[in-house]
């Protein structure tokens, strides 16, 4: 699917921040404990080919909300809830992101390996698996359009390459949070790619 790349510079830049939001502190949802039928059952809605949950064995069950068609910068502060980024649909991605203060919390406790699965509201599932774990490291933290650190390699790239790099290409799941450091919560940002098992 095309997307308009006029719109992706301003699109990319706030994604790229908007986590590091201040939010009221709230209490990261409990991991899931193999209750995956009960999880799955409680997000039907009939809707196929919308994400309603991503399940990830003893380590996450969260709720998926869609972002607003208006708003691109929408992120749910609730502790139970992950919001897949619109910007990444378009490219075919899935894009979910939370806050580090709440369910993004959950997000650092992904391992490469992992299993993924994505629930969509008429219970169908795509089954995924963690491949790739990216930290960086914010140049200016509270600036929109910063240079952003890949802190395995040390090497700068613009937001627009981070954005290509974890949002474009082949269907995947990106798991997306700010990393808290140095007193600061929007220090760096953490993405973790999950590919389909096939």
């Amino acid at each position: 699917m095309k997307f308009h790349h006029l719109h992706k510079p301003l699109t990319l830049l706030i994604s790229l921040t908007l986590l590091a939001v201040t939010v009221v502190s709230v209490s990261a949802a409990a991991p899931a404990t193999g209750a995956y039928d009960e999880f799955a059952a409680s997000l039907r809605d009939g809707q196929a080919g919308v994400a309603r949950g991503v399940y990830v064995p003893d380590v996450l069950a969260l709720r998926v909300e869609q972002q607003p068609a208006d708003d691109p910068t929408s992120v749910s502060p609730a502790p139970d809830v992950a919001t897949q980024f619109q910007s990444a649909a378009a490219f075919g991605v899935t894009g979910l992101l939370a806050h580090n203060t709440s369910s993004g919390a959950l997000f650092f406790n992904l391992a490469s390996g992992q299993a993924v699965r994505i629930v969509y509201g008429d219970g169908a599932t795509t089954p995924y698996r963690v491949t790739r774990i990216y930290r960086f490291q914010a140049v200016e933290p509270d600036n929109a359009s910063s240079d952003l650190i890949d802190l395995s390699t040390g090497a700068t790239l613009s937001p627009s390459a981070v954005f290509d790099l974890v949002y474009t290409g082949e269907d995947h799941v990106t798991f997306q949070t700010c990393i808290a450091q140095d007193g600061l919560s929007n220090w760096g940002r953490l993405f973790v790619i999950a590919t389909p098992i096939n």
